[in-house]
């Protein structure tokens, strides 16, 4: 939104906020130069670029879920202990439930108006914020929140089944809603829009593919939720026709560049200092080189120093990628017993304690870097440090994660899915390369030529779904997805570092938001902790309010551990 337009939704709130409720004198001083009630045409641009920027900025290469899974590393800088120790703490959600509530507004003006248009959407974000903040938390303030003005100040949490439930029928409602739009009357302004330009059409499509998304997550409670009305497999098949057909479908939000607001986070507009102590993670970086994989290419610069066993004496080269970008490459000799990574993109080892960090891969070379400038490991591409770059912007849900997911489904047998799950895991990868601009674009690249390689051919795979995991993880970079993919279904199998605190396993939600001291406060909360399940990574003493508790969602399952 620009600064012009956030202005007048202040101002707007402010003045509804401040009216005085005597009839005559609202009457004897009307403004028609002032809007007594806010146009959802603004709340909505507002609404669409912060719930982007939060889903974002909690995957972005700075954040600790990057770093969970193991997208990337942090050597010695900000936020290292969060990432490389899992050091989580409680989270404030205030920013999503405020969020929420001007989804509530434009809720109730559709509802007022008649506005089938405004009305799916503010059901489709409703869903979508109301389903984060369950899927990181678990039980959550949901049927009485927002409800301040009917004097509801500390609603109570409803339990994660009953959020999951509501946020299904709502997106379902919302689909219908798309399908039926009148064109004479549910209209919006395509500006307002910044997501789909007022196309309800592709809106419809995205209602359907967060229903394939709770869906599958709901699969391991699929019991449960069928106890409560859900069908999740017939709500997943009913969906499936109608979710996003191609990349030109995603729900997308671009890096304008012009201020700090719409710019990516690493960008100078937002980072005066480069963020080179952001490194991609030798985890990820070392399957993508043993399956020759292009993407790497996209998201990592090659190492600056690179040791070899084939060079007799250092020499400067000039390397240049298959998509035509060139980089200055010092090669030094190398023994085949130095016990370095000769490869020329190397990744930074999960977990390292900073000491380790600091050396790591520099083999006999005794000299001295500046902290994070280690050159013999690679950075995150050059793109993650511009303000505005084609590769780099927000994407609320991905084509590939619907072939994915589709994949999956295939393959479980008990949904009904049209195409089987090669043809939908094959679409899924050539979806995330098509995203990078690399089919067509990389030099020397032939998909076919990729897919017929034994590890990534679903085909030949010992285990089909650890197979496919693999590959939505890898098209998940730097998202959050691949986090709640992991949580119900252990996959990959992701090891933690030395420097872990609580052992050899990944968190498995975020802690509550630090409880204030009131007592109806405290009362709920103490409710909903109640419901979670500690597990042996708990220590002993410690609240069951912790990163390594079980949600509902997860109890009982067996997974991820």
């Amino acid at each position: 939104m620009n600064k012009h337009k956030l202005s007048i939704v202040i101002l707007s709130v402010l003045f509804i906020a401040s009216a005085v409720s005597c009839k005559k004198f609202n009457e004897a001083n009307e403004n028609p130069n002032s809007a007594e009630k806010v146009s959802s045409n603004y709340i909505l641009t507002y609404v669409l670029t912060e719930a982007s920027r939060a889903y974002y900025a909690l995957g972005n290469e700075n954040a600790k879920l990057a770093g969970t899974m193991q997208y990337i590393q942090i050597g010695t800088n900000e936020n290292a202990s969060a990432v490389n120790f899992y050091g989580w703490e409680h989270e404030s959600w205030a920013g999503y439930y405020d969020l929420l509530r001007n989804v509530k507004i434009i809720n109730n003006n559709a509802v007022k108006d008649g506005n089938k248009f405004f009305e799916g959407i503010s059901l489709v974000m409703k869903s979508f914020l109301f389903g984060l903040v369950a899927d990181l938390y678990g039980d959550v303030p949901y049927s009485a929140s927002l409800s301040a003005d009917e004097g509801v100040f500390f609603p109570p949490y409803d339990n994660q089944a009953e959020v999951y439930k509501g946020i299904i029928g709502d997106l379902k409602t919302a689909a219908g809603l798309f399908a039926s739009l009148d064109p004479s009357k549910d209209a919006i302004d395509p500006g307002a829009d910044v997501i789909f330009g007022g196309n309800g059409a592709r809106w419809g499509k995205f209602a359907n593919a967060l229903i394939l998304r709770y869906a599958m997550r709901l699969y391991n409670k699929k019991s449960e939720m069928n106890a409560l009305g859900v069908d999740i497999i017939k709500e997943f098949n009913n969906a499936a026709a109608g979710a996003l057909a191609g990349i030109g479908d995603e729900p997308t939000l671009k890096f304008l560049g012009t201020t700090n607001i719409n710019s990516t986070p690493g960008g100078p507009l937002n980072s005066a200092n480069p963020r080179l102590y952001n490194k991609p993670c030798a985890t990820l970086v070392s399957k993508l080189n043993q399956l020759d994989d292009p993407r790497l290419q996209r998201w990592a610069n090659p190492v600056q120093q690179k040791w070899d066993t084939h060079v007799a004496a250092s020499e400067t080269r000039t390397v240049t990628n298959i998509f035509g970008e060139s980089f200055t490459v010092k090669y030094l000799p190398a023994a085949s017993t130095d016990n370095v990574d000769t490869s020329l993109y190397v990744g930074l080892p999960v977990g390292l304690a900073t000491v380790d960090a600091l050396v790591y891969n520099k083999g006999t070379d005794n000299q001295a870097y500046p902290p994070e400038r280690n050159p013999y490991i690679s950075y995150v591409h050059d793109r993650y440090r511009l303000n505005t770059e084609q590769y780099v912007n927000i994407k609320l849900m991905t084509y590939s994660e619907v072939e994915f997911l589709l994949a999956e489904a295939a393959l479980k047998g008990d949904f009904t899915v049209t195409g089987s799950a090669d043809i939908h895991y094959k679409n899924g990868i050539k979806a995330s390369m098509d995203r990078y601009g690399i089919i067509g674009a990389a030099a020397g690249f032939d998909f076919d030529t990729y897919y017929a390689n034994p590890d990534v051919d679903l085909a030949g795979a010992t285990d089909k779904l650890a197979r496919i995991m693999e590959q939505k993880w890898i098209s998940s970079w730097m998202g959050i997805e691949s986090w709640f993919d992991w949580r119900r279904t252990g996959l990959p199998d992701l090891q933690t570092g030395p420097v872990a605190q609580f052992g050899d396993k990944l968190p498995l939600r975020y802690m509550y938001p630090s409880p204030n001291l009131d007592p109806k406060y405290l009362e709920n909360y103490e409710a909903a902790v109640k419901n979670l399940e500690p597990t042996l990574h708990v220590p002993q003493g410690q609240s069951a309010d912790h990163s390594y508790s079980k949600m509902w969602l997860l109890k009982g399952t067996g997974k991820p551990w």
